[in-house]
Formats: structure tokens, sequence, C-alpha cells
């Protein structure tokens, strides 16, 4: 079949004159003027007014459709093979050996590594002639009159995702500062909780805050967990029944490995758990209402290794309400919060093939300081460990190991109860305190002692924990309603002062040194009243009755003679002076 071509052709004159366009600015051209008279002029009429609407209000539909939730999941891949050949088990070592034998032993390897080495050798050259990283001015000191350097700004917030209203009870970071934190998650109302309560508890990644990266599932409700410090994959966390538990999160199951046997545990909930220093890393010590200190190693956690009852003079049993151990304050020392409202210190002195020696070794608040009610937070300065916080009823307190009758120093009360504290990590004059109304106090004993920085309001339910992260930048609150807030602070808080630690030293040593001051004091005037009583206290046949009207005309007495002799002895005085004087003046003249 043939195809058929059709062809016209036409000059280029016969296109006419080209068209270009180009922008301009616009002219008004003149319409010519009609005939007065024509039929065109008839056609038009002259407008007088001219009407234009204008609306600047947003226009909105009639209707609204509410669209469903947008739910975020984190996802990623993992490639386990290490790139290498098919033919090649990732998983043996022997055979990656023999291909790595076999690859160098190639003479294209060894012309390829020198090339390789250049390039990444004149990258290196490139970075190091400039360092865009480089700092060439110091940062100058942070000075608290400026409030943006005192504010906090939230990062994440992470929401129990139970249904039920559950407590984040006590909050753990991460060792390494990698930016994960372990959560407990128990109802501590008396009587709130029941059989459909769930039990779980969550390791949540900051920067993953949608859903939490680990879940445990104990026995019974967390109401503490902690990291091992040594060992980061390791974690243990007391319960609401007594019980400890230990989790490796490296065997990812979501059951502990091991649990404590509830004969040999604590006979309330644990309310707090701490590893201690220990040759294998593996004790722990634990805390309870029931008054016992338990200790724990985790290895073998049917029954605890050491056990200690706090108790009185009078052989009461004291409720232990919270827990404070730092290896830097005395690795045998254990810190802990009763709730009669005053500090306890206990040292325990292990002894090899021995039993170990636990004793009391100080009772703070002998009689007056404490709180009115238990001891909800104690934690000890970062950097001065012989220093201590604890919070309770209505203010903060703080003590030193030295003195034991009274704290050194005391917040101003607020409306609301205290609930939890925590130091800063950097700063070691910067301290934190939660109160129920769901505020959060920020302190700077370096900058004001009477007064809190600032007051940040966190959330609508009672604070329950706060802990601040390894590196001092980030503060994490945990309230009642079960949502922990990730905060970042600001410069103010999270850099040190020049010449902190040693003002801070001095302020605490002064404070103690005035307390010390006002307790002998104290003593004085409790002897004189002792003494008073006693003189009240004595029989009147054995005691003559002073007339008091007598004495005190006596006083006066005594007291007017002694001014009058006062006075002669003034005029004596003067007159001799001006004796003396006259006398030398008609020296001089007759001189």
């Amino acid at each position: 079949m043939s195809l058929l071509y059709f062809q016209r052709t036409r000059l280029r004159k016969d296109f006419g004159t080209p068209i270009n366009f180009s922008d301009f600015k616009g002219r008004m051209r003149s319409i010519p003027s009609e005939e007065v008279g024509s039929e065109s002029e008839k056609q038009w009429v002259q407008k007088r007014y001219q009407t234009i609407e204008i609306d600047c209000t947003p226009q909105y539909a009639q209707h609204t459709a509410d669209t469903g939730n947008f739910v975020q999941k984190n996802e990623g891949t993992l490639f386990v093979n290490g790139a290498w050949p098919k033919k090649i088990k990732g998983g043996e070592i022997t055979e990656r050996q023999r291909y790595l034998q076999r690859l160098t032993a190639e003479p294209a390897y060894h012309m390829e590594v020198p090339r390789v080495c250049d390039t990444a050798a004149n990258t290196v050259l490139q970075n190091n002639t400039l360092n865009l990283y480089e700092q060439h001015f110091a940062d100058g000191d942070v000075f608290e009159t400026d409030e943006s350097t005192m504010s906090l700004k939230t990062l994440c917030v992470l929401k129990d995702p139970c249904n039920l209203n559950r407590h984040a009870t006590k909050l753990s970071w991460h060792p390494d500062g990698s930016g994960k934190i372990a959560v407990s998650y128990s109802t501590m109302k008396f009587q709130k909780m029941n059989d459909d309560t769930p039990r779980s508890s969550y390791i949540w990644d900051i920067n993953h805050p949608n859903q939490p990266e680990f879940e445990l599932i104990p026995q019974s409700p967390l109401c503490c967990l902690r990291f091992n410090p040594k060992t980061h994959d390791h974690l243990a966390g007391g319960m609401y029944n007594g019980v400890v538990g230990f989790w490796d999160v490296r065997k990812e199951s979501r059951r502990p490995v091991s649990t404590s046997n509830i004969e040999f545990s604590h006979r309330d909930p644990v309310f707090d758990l701490r590893y201690v220093s220990s040759r294998s890393g593996t004790e722990c010590v634990s805390v309870s209402t029931d008054g016992q200190l338990l200790w724990w190693d985790t290895r073998k956690l049917e029954r605890p290794i050491d056990e200690f009852t706090i108790r009185t003079d009078s052989k009461e049993i004291m409720g232990i309400s919270a827990l404070e151990y730092k290896a830097e304050g005395g690795p045998t020392k254990y810190l802990v919060g009763t709730e009669k409202g005053f500090p306890v210190l206990v040292e325990r002195k292990a002894k090899k093939d021995q039993p170990s020696e636990k004793k009391i070794k100080a009772i703070f608040n002998q009689g007056h300081g404490g709180h009115f009610t238990a001891t909800r937070g104690i934690k000890r300065n970062p950097v001065h460990t012989s220093f201590f916080l604890t919070v309770g009823d209505w203010c903060a307190k703080l003590w030193s190991e030295e003195t034991l009758k009274s704290p050194i120093m005391i917040s101003a009360y607020n409306h609301a109860y205290l609930t939890a504290a925590c130091w800063s990590t950097i700063r070691p004059g910067v301290f934190f305190t939660g109160k129920t109304d769901g505020t959060m106090d920020m302190w700077d004993l370096y900058s004001k002692q009477n007064e809190a920085v600032s007051t940040i309001k966190i959330s609508e339910s009672p604070i329950t924990d706060i802990c601040c992260n390894k590196r001092g930048k980030l503060l994490a609150v945990g309230a009642e309603d079960g949502v922990t807030s990730i905060v970042a602070l600001g410069k103010g808080l999270s850099t040190a002062q020049r010449m902190e630690k040693e003002v801070m030293f001095e302020i605490f040593e002064r404070e103690k040194k005035k307390e010390g001051l006002l307790e002998k004091l104290r003593i004085v005037e409790r002897k004189r009243k002792e003494r008073e009583s006693k003189g009240k206290s004595r029989s009147p046949k054995n005691i003559r009755v002073r007339d008091t009207a007598k004495e005190e005309k006596a006083r006066l007495k005594a007291i007017q003679k002694a001014v009058s002799q006062i006075t002669v002895l003034l005029v004596l005085t003067v007159n001799i002076n001006i004796t003396v004087l006259f006398a030398l003046t008609v020296r001089s003249n007759l001189g």
C-alpha cells in the first residue's frame, strides 16, 4: 500500500509582518470624539456613580468534616549480612576470613587501596584547612537576670499507652546519655488498683516518642525502675507487691529474667531501688514503708543477701519513703527519708566471710526542724556530697551530715505540697522541686537564696518524680496522669558559672557554721528553762519567798546612786580640766 503525501509552500512575504511581543508600561489612549448628534454617540450613557463591594472576611464552608487522627509509626530496616557476597555466610567467621584473604591477594586490591587513601587524605586536608565548628570566642558568663537563659523548652511528651489513669512513679535515664529513659507506671493511691489494671512499664527513646522502644511486663505493677550504671542493658525494679525483679534487654524478653521470692521480699510496695558499689556490679538495695533495707544480688535474686530494719530508741519501726545512694558520698552510706519527716543515715560495712556490720550512724532532726509529712524525696548534692536536700510538706530543706539537729537552709512555704526534687548534674547550686499543683520551681542558690528563680507549669496533675540526665541539659518530669514531659534546660541552667563550685561550698559552710552557733544558743536557752522549771518545782518550805516590789525598789535606788556618783565624777573631772587650763593660760601670759 503506497502512502499519500500533501505539501504546500508559501513565500515569506505572504506571511506578513512578524509579530514581536514585549512588556511595556501601560498607556492611556484617548477615545476619538464622536460627532455631536451622531448615532454612535447615542449608544453611550455617562455613568455618575459606581459601587464596588469589598469583603475582607474569610469565607467558611457551611458544613465541617472531622478527619481521622494521623498516627505516626517509626519503622526502619536492619541489614545483618554485612554486605558479604551471597556465597559467603556472614555468620561464619572462617568463611569471612578466607574471603578476606583471597580479596587481599588480588592485584586489583593493591591498586585500589592507594587511590581510596589519596581521596580520603585530600578530603581530610580540606576539612583541616578551615574548622567550621571552631569557637573563636569563649562564651561569657550567663547572668541570672537574663530570663531567656533561665527558660525551659518542651521537646516531647511520653504518654502512657494504657487507657487507664496510671502514675509515672519513677524515671531513670540511660547511663550512656543516648536519650533513652525507663519509666515505671503504677497506681499508688490506696485501693485504687484491681486485677484489670495493666502492669506494663516501658523504655522510651526521646528521639522516637510516639511508641515505647521496649516493654517490661512484671508480675505486679512497677513502683520504681533503675538502669545498672555498669551494665547498661540490665534493669532492676521494685513492684507493688514488694517483689524485686531483674530484666536483661539483650534477651528481648518482656518478662523478668528472675524475681525475688515473695516470702523474703518487702511486705509493702517498694518505694525506691538503687544499684550500689560492688565488685560484681550486680548488687542493689531496695526500701519500703515496712522499714526494711534489703540488699540483693541480681545473679541470685531468690532472697536478699542482707537486711536491716530502722527502729527508734523505743524499738518502733520507722517506714521508709525515699532513698539516696551515691558512691561519691561514701560507698557504705545510705540516706533514707522516713515517714516521720526526717532523714536517717545508715552505714553498712561488708566483711569477707563474716556478717556485715550495719548501724544507724545519724538521725537528723532530733527534736525539731523536720517535715510535718513523710519525706517525699531526698537527694545528695552532685559536687558537695556531704550536703543533701529533702522535700516534704510545703517546703524544701538543705541538710549537712555534720549538723544533726536541724537543716542549714529552709525554703519558703508554698501553698501546695512538694512531691519531688532533683539536683542539676552540672551546676551544684541548681535544683528543681515539683508540687501537687503541677508546677515546678527552679532554684539557683548561686544567685538567689530566698526565692525560686522561676516557676513553670508542667502538668495539670501532681508531679511524681523529676530526673536530670547525665549531661545536665535535659530534664524528665513525671506526673500522676501518666505523662512524662522531656524539657530542655536553658543555657543559664545547664552551663556552670565561673567559680560556682567554690562559691557554693562557701555558702554551704557559712550556713552550717551559722546553724552551729544557733544550736549552741538553743542549748543555753534550754538549760536556762530547765533551771527555771526546777526552781519553780521546789517546795515553798525550802525556798524563801521574795518580795519583788522591794527588790525592784532597791534596784532602782542602786541605779540612782550609781548615776549620781557618775555625775559627781564627771563634774569633778570638768572642774579639774578647767583649773589646769586656767593655770596654763596664766603661766603663758606671765612668760
